[in-house]
């Protein structure tokens, strides 16, 4: 008798595409500090738009993770917050990442001054 071979179901592909760029990154300045912003929402060939996390930089330096928020009424956009360290000039972006962990490139680049 040959040897037979036993095989498994195929190994699923290996995603490498990252997500598109967050675009419409705006900034609103606020009091003590604290920065609103609002983004659109990346897509993705294979992680669903709920999915995708993104990190925000501020002055190039990351500063944290974000799960966007998504709200029937703006299905294509999320709101969040971030602190400022001092007064002053600061610049955000954001990378969308996918549940592969492939990061897109960074979004546009808003520089507002956080007032205290």
């Amino acid at each position: 008798m040959g040897a037979s071979l036993l095989t498994g179901p195929a190994p699923a592909a290996t995603d490498t595409t990252p997500p598109s760029v967050p675009t419409l990154l705006t900034v609103f300045e606020q009091p003590f500090l604290e920065l609103m912003f609002s983004y659109s929402l990346s897509t993705d060939d294979v992680t669903p738009k709920a999915a995708i996390t993104y990190e925000l930089y501020l002055d190039g330096v990351f500063e944290s993770d974000i799960v966007p928020i998504i709200r029937p009424e703006f299905p294509n956009s999320s709101r969040a917050f971030a602190y400022a360290d001092e007064p002053g000039p600061v610049t955000l972006t954001l990378l969308a990442v996918d549940a592969a962990g492939n990061k897109s490139a960074p979004s546009n680049a808003i520089t507002v001054t956080a007032v205290e």
